[in-house]
């Protein structure tokens, strides 16, 4: 399996579940953190990565949007914040106001994950 691939589509899939664009119809919500814990198989390779963010959703939706993922067979736990303890974070990719959080990952993971996270313009930070 090329780990680059897998890297950039766990990547994607945080970015596609934590996007959420306000309509001119949706109220504002007040700022806070929303996270999503995404556990399980992918590609073969075991997961356990959370994204965090302060876009203004609400938690409501964006718990919504994180169980999205457990049709891809993976548990999705909606929080508030991340589990601490993490080994790496991606924070901010493609300017969007998102921290992805890797928690077990090998060292060859890791390694790609930091190229793609840095690939996507993020901030790469060792054990946050």
């Amino acid at each position: 399996m090329n780990v680059k691939i897998f890297a950039v589509a766990i990547a994607a899939a945080f970015l596609v579940s934590a996007s959420f664009t306000a309509t001119p119809t949706t109220p504002p919500v007040p700022q806070s953190s929303n996270a999503c814990l995404l556990e399980g198989e992918i590609m073969s390779e075991f997961v356990k990565d959370c994204s965090q963010t302060s876009m203004p959703i609400s938690a409501a939706a964006y718990a919504a949007q994180c169980r999205e993922n457990e049709s891809a067979g993976l548990k999705a736990t909606p929080m508030k914040t991340c589990p601490a303890q993490a080994q790496a974070s991606c924070i901010n990719p493609f300017g969007q106001q998102i921290t992805t959080f890797y928690y077990a990952r090998s060292p060859q993971q890791l390694a790609a994950t930091k190229q793609s996270c840095v690939a996507q313009r993020g901030k790469w930070v060792e054990r946050p």
